[in-house]
């Protein structure tokens, strides 16, 4: 479904006046309803690598190709149905959030910039899927939880119907037990939906618990 073949990609630092790579010769797959892992100490180049993948970041050399189509040098509209098809999910979800609007808002903004119609019935699906409150929808970020604001990011990405989640620390901010219930949730919901993740984190328990096989990231490069 998704693929990086031989991706690299380097920054030039002003102060040093030298260019140093961040990323060397990555190939990596996701297939469809697959959940692969991507581990590795911070720094290694994990979250970078997820978002030249998402074509948040181009790379200097190699290509991403989805659904068999070549979407490296794509632009604008033409990248429009890889955006709704593969949906990003962060450590941090309360960022993707505006402060200073209410959740019920930001979480059907990208139904609108797709054009996408919707009802009340769908919005309430989507809250009992993640087990969250309609009443929420009438607050602003910093009014919930942590693991609140993180079941509404999961919530707002499927209600695109997406056929892939890119999953970068997903927990790792949240308190323990509020970890195990998003990844109990997450399990569900791939199952149920037949998703693909590319799920990364550090802690081989989770990656392990979560993904069909693993792959180790070191020094910018995949092992």
């Amino acid at each position: 479904m998704l693929k990086g073949n031989n991706i690299s990609l380097s920054f030039y630092d002003r102060n040093t006046k030298q260019s140093f790579k961040v990323l060397d010769s990555c190939s990596i797959s996701v297939g469809r309803g697959e959940s692969v892992g991507l581990m590795g100490a911070s720094g290694c180049g994990k979250s970078t690598l997820a978002r030249v993948l998402l074509r948040l970041i181009n790379p200097n050399e190699g290509e991403i190709i989805f659904a068999e189509k070549n979407i490296t040098h794509l632009r604008g509209s033409e990248l429009k149905n890889f955006r709704k098809k593969v949906q990003f999910i962060a450590q941090r979800p309360e960022s993707f959030f505006d402060p200073i609007v209410k959740l019920g808002k930001s979480l059907t903004e990208p139904l609108q910039i797709f054009g996408l119609s919707y009802s009340d019935e769908d919005i309430e699906e989507i809250l009992e899927l993640v087990k969250l409150n309609k009443a929420l929808l009438d607050r602003y970020p910093h009014q919930v939880s942590g693991g609140e604001v993180q079941r509404l990011s999961i919530a707002r990405a499927l209600l695109l119907k997406p056929e892939l989640l890119i999953l970068d620390e997903p927990t790792s901010m949240l308190d323990i037990s509020v970890q195990a219930q998003v990844l109990a949730l997450l399990q569900k919901i791939r199952r149920e939906r037949n998703l693909a993740f590319l799920f990364i984190a550090h802690d081989k328990d989770v990656v392990h618990h979560m993904c069909d096989r693993v792959l180790q990231m070191a020094g910018g490069k995949i092992l």
